[in-house]
């Protein structure tokens, strides 16, 4: 797809890609892959079926908050930390993560407000004990989600790739060791444990850079409204990304249309998100280049996308032809029904690389007004498709609404830096107006 004001990007050389950061972070996938299985599998053998749905709320809601608080911060990091060096780079790194954060902090008290609440309605299914546990996980979860993010912004892409892989591990390994021995709240006490692994290798990273830099550098306010948009595209991404089962709760979906829809939609968000988290470790590098050689790093993002088009399409066409045997073989016969809404949803998988491809151009451009336009026209179609075709095609209405929103989202990304080189929402380049602060005074100096 040719780009407005890029009438030679299809013969510039692409930047070198980081060979071995995407083969790491493909290799981390592949574990993670494992650790999910585990978590599906495993764990809901050793707990028994009521147990196993404490656990798995309990999880549902301390991910959900942590992923919450993180959305738009990968690409946020990525395009203002890697074109820095040294203290200009520590400085921005320190200042970043202190005023998100405070941010941060301030999401997860009213997303923990709202927990107590709901809790506090049903006395009855949940203890003290277990909210504790909750809290203190989406908030180790949080704190790990911001230094992974930084991991990847200072191009310590181990860390960016194994936060994930390392945190389910730890929790299926704890979950198994702890419920003989403390019942379900045992199996609960496990996704902090997670949490605080993950976190501890993201402290691990991030140390060494943050330390040596003292507090007080301000951010310019190009860098706030950069990642404010991130973040109000990201947020409006969820919609169509999560949005299946919910639609079909609130549409009168029947429960197996319902229970249909979340498998087809999370086995599609499980290869779209595979996809993104593997194509950002070529960012940081990108954006580094982007200063003197805009093409080349361009047709670096291109090359990846590419790439991972040449490994997910195959596989999604391959799920799809199976699809009906694999359901009724890895959960039975009751989710055959399933098939079909898994066929629409794993096309919208197919589309992941395109879509990330999309959203890291509007990233690398400093134009993030494009990708929040793009995420507001996905979940414009998303509504619309599901109003129209959910209340007769159930299940199969969703994952249509889902993957008329990917589409949607993409194109409209595109369309929207086909406009000009420039975004009127970000008049000024974040990752320049990072360059451009105040060199902080190193510890000691006077």
């Amino acid at each position: 797809m040719r780009l407005p004001g890029r009438e030679t990007a299809d013969r510039a050389a692409p930047i070198a890609l980081p060979r071995r950061a995407l083969a790491g972070s493909a290799a981390a996938k592949l574990i993670e892959a494992l650790t999910l299985a585990g978590l599906v599998l495993l764990v809901p053998r050793a707990l028994g079926t009521s147990d196993y749905g404490a656990f798995a709320v309990a999880l549902a809601v301390a991910t959900g908050i942590a992923t919450a608080t993180g959305i738009g911060g990968p690409a946020l990091f990525a395009r203002v930390l890697a074109p820095l060096d040294g203290d200009a780079r520590r400085a921005a790194a320190r200042a970043l993560v202190g005023r998100l954060a405070r941010a941060r902090v301030t999401v997860l008290m009213a997303l923990a407000g709202a927990v107590a609440i709901a809790a506090a309605a049903a006395p009855q299914s949940v203890s003290a004990l277990q909210i504790g546990l909750v809290g203190a996980a989406a908030l180790l979860g949080a704190a790990a989600t911001l230094l992974s993010q930084l991991a990847l912004g200072q191009e310590r892409t181990a860390a960016w790739s194994l936060r994930y892989p390392l945190e389910n591990g730890v929790i299926v390994g704890a979950a198994l060791l702890l419920y003989p021995i403390a019942g379900t709240d045992g199996a609960i006490a496990a996704i902090p444990l997670g949490a605080a692994a993950a976190l501890t290798v993201g402290l691990s990273s991030a140390w060494p850079e943050l330390h040596r830099t003292r507090a007080g550098v301000a951010l310019p306010a190009s860098v706030l409204r950069f990642a404010r948009l991130q973040a109000c595209g990201g947020a409006l991404t969820q919609a169509f990304h999560r949005g299946a089962a919910p639609a079909c709760a609130l549409l009168g979906a029947t429960g197996a249309a319902t229970g249909h829809a979340a498998i087809a939609a999370g086995a599609a968000l499980a290869i779209t998100y595979a996809v993104l988290q593997t194509t950002l470790v070529a960012l940081p590098g990108a954006a580094r280049a982007f200063a003197h050689d805009r093409d080349g790093a361009e047709a670096g993002l291109r090359r990846v996308a590419a790439l991972c088009a040449a490994v997910v399409v195959p596989a999604c066409a391959l799920l799809a032809l199976f699809a009906e045997p694999l359901l009724g073989t890895a959960l039975g016969n009751d989710f055959r029904g399933a098939a079909e809404p898994l066929r629409i949803a794993l096309a919208a998988a197919a589309l992941a690389p395109l879509w990330a491809w999309a959203t890291q151009l509007a990233a690398l451009r400093e134009r993030p007004g494009a990708g929040l336009g793009g995420a507001a026209l996905g979940a414009l179609s998303f509504v619309w498709v599901a109003a129209l075709a959910l209340p007769g095609a159930q299940a199969s209405g969703a994952a249509a609404a889902m993957l008329a929103g990917v589409a949607a989202a993409t194109a409209g990304t595109f369309a929207a830096l086909r406009i000009g080189d420039r975004d009127p929402l970000a008049r000024h380049a974040p990752a320049d107006a990072a360059r451009a602060m105040p060199a902080p005074s190193r510890p000691g100096a006077p």
